[in-house]
């Protein structure tokens, strides 16, 4: 169990050292005392922790450029690894004495042991970190899509154990695609083309106690990501995309942590020491590009491999991710046709008839519903009107007469 929560800590990146290390390493009061201000803060010393760890959080919000309209369902353990290199290993600062100043480099918390022979006031690097070689961070993802708008739920918890007193993270984002605006104006070559907005939001909280301390150093870490993405989907079950964004990262540190080492039930040089962690750090923060490509294979199976570099690279290697949509959307020729028909109101009358439509008697028929009662209805009274006449006629005659 304990080699469990200690796997766990050197996956959420705060340093796992003993204390009094040999060879050279840091101890496990040099590493902490990097958080606090009171004794000599050194952001750069574990600056390597947050830069690596909001890369990986910003990583995995998106899983295509096309949200559907009709209902989709995601769900995956999304992995992002990050190869600790040697900008992770050593940083750089600069000592000014009055007019004069130099640069110099020493090791980071990934960094590398000194001659412990030879005294220094260097710090370096915890020997157990830096024996990894890559970087990443473990959670759990669902999604759900529909009418073209995405929301993306992230989270992880874990219980305290052994050195690892608390984790938990929550995550939130947000993904609309454009497509269904623009795809169906498109030649059918280019209609596969999407674009779609995102954002993404981390809050992550990390307690750690070392063997032979009292208390707790507690790291709170805060990211986020807006991206732009366009996508290709030539086929059906393949996809093509590349986003470009802006991406921030914070880890803020607080707690206290009190070494209560003993060897041979003697107190150690560090014991009673004290560390009270109250230092901000940022991470890479700044622009952000990545390129990607998704599968679709059968119903549900959606793996993502992908490259980003946000100040250094990291891989995607999201294996395990289902997805399924439920319906099907029309097609750009569908929305096309809708879009034409929806211009024509009311279908045009033409003439071919010199005369104007008004006077057409179809159109002033004030007749009743039977034409042929109207029809016998006129002859009858013309007759009648025909044979009065003469009678009229006749009846003049004989008064002349």
């Amino acid at each position: 169990m304990k080699k469990l929560a200690l796997i766990a800590t050197l996956l959420l990146g705060a340093s796992s050292v003993f204390s009094m290390e040999e060879g050279g390493w840091a101890t496990t009061y040099e590493s902490l005392s990097a958080f606090d201000s009171q004794l000599g803060a050194r952001p750069g010393y574990v600056k390597p922790i947050i830069d690596n760890l909001g890369n990986v959080l910003n990583s995995n919000w998106y899983v295509s450029a096309s949200v559907p309209q009709s209902l989709t369902i995601e769900f995956g353990l999304p992995i992002s690894i990050i190869p600790i290199g040697n900008d992770d290993r050593n940083y750089s600062g600069t000592i000014e004495y009055g007019p004069i100043s130099y640069d110099y480099e020493v090791p980071t918390i990934f960094g590398d042991h000194g001659n412990p022979n030879v005294p220094s006031d260097t710090i370096y690097g915890n020997k157990t970190l830096n024996g990894l070689g890559v970087f990443t961070y473990p959670y759990l993802q669902f999604g759900a899509g529909f009418y073209h708008a995405r929301i993306v739920l992230r989270g992880m918890y874990l219980p305290a154990v052994s050195e690892l007193r608390k984790f938990n993270l929550l995550g939130f984002g947000l993904q609309y695609s454009f497509g269904h605006f623009f795809q169906y104006m498109l030649p059918p070559a280019a209609q596969p083309l999407d674009v779609s907005l995102v954002f993404g939001y981390n809050s992550s909280t990390i307690g750690y106690r070392p063997d032979d301390y009292d208390g707790e150093l507690d790291l709170d870490v805060s990211t986020t990501n807006f991206s732009v993405v366009i996508g290709y989907k030539p086929f059906d079950f393949f996809e093509v995309m590349m986003s470009l964004g802006y991406q921030s990262a914070e880890m803020l540190s607080y707690g206290g942590l009190t070494c209560v080492a003993k060897e041979y039930g003697m107190p150690t040089a560090d014991f009673g020491k004290e560390i009270s962690p109250d230092i901000t750090v940022k991470g890479n923060n700044g622009f952000r590009f990545s390129l990607a490509v998704a599968f679709q294979l059968g119903k549900t199976y959606h793996p993502v491999i992908g490259f980003d570099y946000a100040g250094k690279s990291s891989f995607t290697l999201n294996a395990l991710y289902l997805r399924q949509q439920f319906g099907e959307d029309p097609s750009p020729a569908d929305i096309a046709k809708q879009k034409g028909t929806t211009q024509k109101d009311q279908p045009k009358t033409t003439y071919t008839s010199s005369e104007p439509a008004a006077e057409s008697g179809s159109d002033s028929w004030s007749g009743s519903e039977n034409p042929e009662e109207d029809w016998n209805t006129n002859t009858d009274a013309e007759m009648m009107n025909d044979s009065a006449e003469p009678a009229t006629e006749q009846a003049s005659d004989s008064e002349d007469f």
